[in-house]
């Protein structure tokens, strides 16, 4: 079975490399605690000179976000901070009316970074844990949810300095960081980004909420050495897709119970699609009209997904947990269908087994 799986996935891989859809790639999937799928395909480097293997890191972009709120599931499990009570309970100076679940869920209406913001802003830890302490929330807190693109990362991150007071730790796990470590970079990708994958398009010039989550007019240099270094847990996991499904497979039952809670079940203001949500995570199952995301259709199923097309899926019903992360970040209409297409062919060839 594990041969069949891992055989199937290449060649899709295969597949959609030869179409264009990939520079480079790892797949990951366990399956009642194995590995059974470990594919790395393609090239860390535009000029196809470093050649991807299991060991590479990748940036996992807004997987991140999943990885971070971890960090406040332990501390909930261990009751030192409370989903229910207000930020500002454990943040000194923290303005805003709004729960640790609020921020949590998007549903905090902090979704806004500056207006002029750049690379040397979100390099600025301080400036950044600054900025979300003062801002007031767009809409009344818990109301309705919008994507916190950016200030998640500061947001999380401070309240877990508030309540530990320690920083938030580099090292994750086993091959997993926030901020790619120097002595490593050796071994990690190249981030190649077309111009329309940021995914900003249909906004146009209109005021909007996602203008306000990622200003158009800022376009980060992904390779900046410095961006990559970065503690900043909106965006800057590095990971390997093998580390980050050992991570993820290994949550714990209390960490299950808060990660399979429905939160939010609606449309998400800032990036006007349907969404389920959890403290920290995105929830699987089916939106109206019975479409399926990359999470698949079991309602319990946890994970979350990444600029460009990276994910990583825990779906304990199943045993299965999946992690998918790419260099090429391609338009917005294709980076979600080539990875759903990965997870679901692995979750249906399990199902047959």
């Amino acid at each position: 079975m594990q041969s069949a799986v891992h055989d199937a996935v290449v060649e899709l891989i295969a597949e959609q490399q030869a179409a264009g859809e990939h520079l480079g790639v790892q797949v990951a999937a366990r399956w009642r605690g194995q590995l059974i799928v470990d594919v790395a395909s393609g090239w860390l480097d535009p000029d196809r000179r470093r050649p991807v293997n299991a060991n590479s890191l990748f940036c996992c972009f807004s997987v991140s976000k999943a990885l971070a709120a971890r960090r406040l599931w332990s501390l909930i499990v261990d009751r030192r901070l409370d989903p229910k009570q207000r930020v500002a309970m454990y943040w000194k100076g923290f303005t805003a009316p709004v729960t640790v679940a609020e921020v949590l869920t998007h549903q905090a209406g902090l979704h806004r970074v500056p207006e002029n913001l750049d690379a040397e802003f979100l390099l600025d830890a301080a400036a950044g844990l600054s900025w979300v302490a003062k801002l007031l929330p767009a809409w009344a807190p818990g109301t309705s949810s919008g994507y916190h693109t950016l200030t998640y990362g500061w947001l999380v991150r401070g309240l877990y300095e508030a309540v530990t007071g320690e920083p938030l730790p580099a090292v994750i796990d086993h091959d997993v960081f926030f901020g790619l470590p120097a002595d490593q970079a050796w071994r990690a990708a190249t981030i190649v980004e077309s111009a329309s994958a940021r995914g900003l398009s249909w906004v146009g010039d209109r005021a909007h909420p996602a203008r306000e989550a990622m200003p158009p007019a800022f376009i980060p240099d992904w390779n900046d050495p410095r961006l990559r270094a970065t503690c900043q847990p909106a965006f800057s996991g590095w990971s390997s897709a093998r580390a980050l499904a050992a991570h993820v497979d290994a949550i714990t039952p209390a960490e299950y119970e808060l990660a399979r809670e429905l939160y939010v079940d609606g449309l998400d203001r800032v990036l006007e699609l349907p969404v389920r949500r959890g403290l920290g995570v995105e929830l699987g199952g089916r939106f109206e009209g019975g479409a399926v995301g990359a999470l698949g259709p079991h309602e319990r199923a946890f994970g979350h997904g990444g600029h460009g097309g990276q994910v990583v899926v825990r779906d304990p019903e199943a045993e299965l947990t999946i992690a998918v992360l790419v260099n090429l970040l391609v338009d917005a209409d294709l980076a979600a269908p080539r990875t759903t297409t990965v997870c679901e062919l692995i979750r249906g060839l399990c199902d047959a087994y």
